[in-house]
């Protein structure tokens, strides 16, 4: 006699996932069986204050008029009158004035890439390679120009830095490393302070060529395409490093970055991107004798394939905002970024991690302003900052999918037949809250769409109280227009319900949203299956 799928009115197993996700996505094991804590999809994604999955913010534009060319960096100039200023670089120029009419300053220079590396220094702003035959150019107001080179041979490639009072940069050979004398961009040459360092006579595991400088820790970091180099000041010098006194303090040989803009400082670390993923410098220097640790190693097969997808290895852009405390890693060719919440390392030292899918070029952290700024491929000369629920008006789906669960020791060689799904959500307006299942490692969903009600909206101070518009006529400092009073609205907890069909011995569940209708976040997921026969 064949077995019964299951028995009429047999018990409903439930499967909850608190706070789901919140180790973040696993890339690595999307076909294996994963615990709750993990995701295999968790898109246009972060973490809030409660560590629950909530929907990122979108990319609002703050420019006026908008300029030519898709930008390509941007760069906040630091003013020794404690201003600043935010400058953009094209394939074809460089602008300021970026929140209103952006306003050329490449000064007749010869653009051809916009992925110009700019630094801070002694009251100027300096782009590497842009100059006549490829030297640094210079800006404090007005244009770009060459700088004057009073002594000595200046750098001719576009790799470089600012550090310890001095320019770093890199000749077109990619080993000869030269530093500008002490707070003076025009003076290379060995008697006026200046000088330079073949690195071919340093490498630990053969020749390479120098991808980035840095400073780090008090040491100055060189890094090539598959060998790091740190130098160290053995006179301890009161400007940080006296160049003559240098020496090599540490080595990683087989470890390398992939470009000078991806590289990020964070919180007591240096972020590196290298062709097997993200690691930190601070471990890697502290943990000499073990195997390098790989931050992103959950993630670190996609981020290959997003690599190699790069036709431009130097369009790659990681930047760290403090204000979120996230890392934002962009891949332009697949519109793809990786987040990594940096307030907590999880118990394996990687960091949890979330996607993002938006056509987004650069993303550059204003200091002075403490926002996330950046550009998309498909807004033409505009400068976006991160905020509101939409990219420049296209609304996106936040999308979270659990890894395969089998419901336990027990119960894994069993059909499952899941006949609802219930979830904890918080959201901020109307919208319809999707909820899904998946069976046995396949692609087939059933879905089912609910509708919600979000939190109510209510203002005060749309209304004119008294002849002169404010809220009290007899107080003479009250300003018509401005002192009111708002209340906003809130965000409204629901529990929503989902039927759903289909059987299988393996299960995935997940929940999306278009995130065009404000906040959204998941707190819990109820699912509720029978149990069957032996899954054959």
């Amino acid at each position: 006699m064949p077995t019964p799928k299951f028995t009429p009115g047999a018990q409903l197993f439930p499967i909850t996932l608190t706070t789901p996700a919140f180790q973040g996505v696993n890339l690595e094991q999307q076909a294996s069986i994963l615990g709750r804590e993990w995701a295999t999809l968790l898109d246009n994604a972060v973490f809030d204050d409660a560590g629950r999955p909530a929907t990122r913010k979108g990319w609002t534009t703050i420019t006026g008029t908008a300029g030519a060319g898709i930008i390509k960096r941007l760069f906040e100039y630091y003013k020794a009158d404690g201003t600043s200023e935010m400058i953009a670089s094209t394939d074809a120029t460089i602008y300021d004035s970026l929140a209103s009419t952006p306003v050329d300053i490449d000064g007749g220079l010869t653009i051809t890439d916009g992925n110009i590396k700019f630094v801070n220094f002694n009251d100027k702003v300096i782009a590497f390679g842009i100059g006549t035959g490829g030297i640094p150019a210079v800006r404090t107001t007005g244009n770009f120009a060459d700088i004057t080179v009073n002594s000595g041979t200046a750098p001719t490639s576009g790799i470089g830095t600012a550090a310890y009072g001095r320019l770093w940069a890199v000749d077109t050979d990619g080993k000869t490393l030269r530093y500008s004398a002490l707070l003076d961009e025009t003076r290379w040459d060995s008697a006026d302070g200046g000088g330079s360092i073949d690195m071919s006579q340093v490498w630990p595991a053969g020749q390479d060529d120098i991808v980035a400088v840095e400073e780090f820790n008090g040491d100055l970091v060189i890094f090539g395409s598959n060998n790091t180099v740190v130098a160290t000041d053995g006179t301890a010098s009161a400007l940080g490093i006296e160049p003559t006194d240098l020496f090599v303090s540490d080595t990683i040989p087989g470890m390398g970055a992939l470009t000078q803009f991806g590289i990020v400082r964070t919180v007591g670390d240096l972020w590196v991107l290298t062709d097997t993923g993200v690691v930190g410098l601070k471990r890697e220097l502290v943990q000499r004798s073990t195997p390098i640790t790989n931050l992103s190693k959950n993630q670190q097969s996609q981020i290959i394939k997003w690599i190699d997808t790069e036709s431009d290895i130097n369009d790659i852009t990681m930047t760290y905002s403090p204000v979120h405390s996230f890392v934002v890693i962009n891949f332009p060719t697949s519109d793809k970024q990786l987040i990594y919440d940096t307030r907590l390392p999880m118990q394996d030292g990687t960091f949890r991690a979330t996607t993002w899918t938006s056509q987004l070029q650069t993303a550059h952290y204003e200091r002075s302003g403490k926002r996330l700024l950046g550009s998309l491929t498909d807004a033409v000369g505009e400068v976006m900052n991160y905020a509101n629920f939409d990219d420049n008006g296209t609304s996106f789906i936040f999308d979270y999918e659990s890894g395969w669960l089998d419901l336990g020791e027990e119960l894994n060689v069993l059909l499952k037949f899941v006949k609802r799904l219930t979830s904890f959500v918080f959201v901020q307006q109307n919208t319809q809250v999707t909820h899904k299942v998946k069976y046995d490692f396949g692609s087939s969903t059933f879905s089912l769409a609910k509708a919600i009600v979000g939190a109510k909206t209510i203002e005060w101070g749309l209304f004119e109280w008294g002849s002169n518009g404010v809220w009290n006529i007899n107080d003479t400092t009250a300003v018509a227009g401005t002192d009111i009073a708002e209340w906003s609205g809130s965000v409204t907890i629901k529990t929503l319900d989902a039927p759903l069909g289909g059987s299988g011995q393996y299960i995935k569940v997940g929940v999306s949203v278009n995130t065009s209708s404000g906040s959204f976040a998941l707190q819990q997921l109820n699912l509720y299956a029978k149990v069957g026969r032996l899954s054959t």
